[in-house]
């Protein structure tokens, strides 16, 4: 599953070279689920591909707040969609990939995380819905709402 994740990332990452890539980077203040609280800080590349529809790719690291545990390192790609209404720049996004378990690397996470908000000019802020899905066939999912608010360069 991992191979699969990395070889996404690398497939977008070749496939947008020919566009000016614009990074990002995006911090979630808290992510509450699973009984503890998160913060997560990720960056990446991005770029629009037509006026209304994205496409990108990053790693961030995640990590509780009393850092108990070794983080996770996300890996994903990132769809989006935009729009204009009035004044308004809403937008829905979906990040796919894969979480690394620095702690215990036989196990890791797929991970789904689509988000509706507002472009603010480079800010942008939404709310989503992360679901963390363990990899061993034994494991649980951890599903929570969170925060994200990001810059785009």
């Amino acid at each position: 599953m991992k191979k699969l994740f990395l070889t996404l990332v690398g497939i977008v990452a070749a496939f947008s070279s020919a566009f000016a890539m614009n990074p990002f980077v995006e911090f979630q203040p808290v992510i509450a689920g699973g009984n503890t609280c998160r913060f997560n800080v990720q960056g990446g590349i991005h770029e629009m591909m037509t006026n209304n529809i994205g496409l990108g790719a990053g790693v961030g690291i995640t990590e509780q707040w009393n850092f108990d545990n070794g983080p996770l390192i996300p890996i994903f790609v990132r769809g989006d969609v935009s729009g204009k209404m009035g004044n308004f720049k809403p937008f829905f996004s979906l990040d796919l990939g894969y979480a690394i378990n620095t702690e215990n690397t036989n196990c890791g996470a797929v991970v789904v995380n689509p988000m509706i908000g507002l472009n603010f000019g480079k800010v942008y802020a939404g709310i989503g819905y992360q679901a963390l899905c363990w990899t061993p066939k034994n494991a649980n999912a951890s599903n929570c709402f969170n925060l994200k608010i990001g810059y785009n360069f």
